[in-house]
């Protein structure tokens, strides 16, 4: 689906459409729409980390036009490595997207508050967690 970026990603402010594709049902790509670049590995938060919770902050919700919270899908940029074990996630900075009006934006969560997410996050830990938990 095509999204628009009412609230850019960081470091690609002059992009404002964005195409979304499921890759499979936990990973997503999001290519420009204008270009070959950039294309961003996404992650479903969920299948790594169950305490993935936030408020979008102040004039978000707004920008985004989410009325529902059934409307929002939250997605996490992934730096993919090899082998995939030592790729990287961004939880720091969510792209959420309004799936019903065609909306997107990265939001930056506030790292006093929410201390415990991180800018480059190892897979590796998330993986290992749920191997031991087993």
């Amino acid at each position: 689906m095509k999204y628009r970026a009412v609230l850019p990603i960081l470091g690609f402010d002059d992009i404002d459409t964005f195409l979304l594709e499921p890759i499979d049902d936990i990973f997503y790509r999001l290519k420009n729409t204008e270009g070959e670049t950039p294309v961003f590995t996404l992650i479903q938060p969920a299948v790594l980390r169950n305490d993935y919770t936030f408020e979008l902050p102040a004039g978000v919700e707004e920008k985004l036009e989410l009325e529902k919270e059934e409307d929002a899908l939250v997605l996490n940029v992934m730096i993919v490595d090899t082998p995939l074990e030592n790729s990287h996630i961004n939880f720091i900075a969510p792209l959420v997207f309004n799936t019903k009006k065609g909306l997107m934006g990265q939001v930056v969560l506030d790292s006093v508050k929410y201390p415990h997410y991180g800018l480059a996050e190892s897979l590796k830990k998330f993986v290992v967690e749920k191997e031991e938990k087993k």
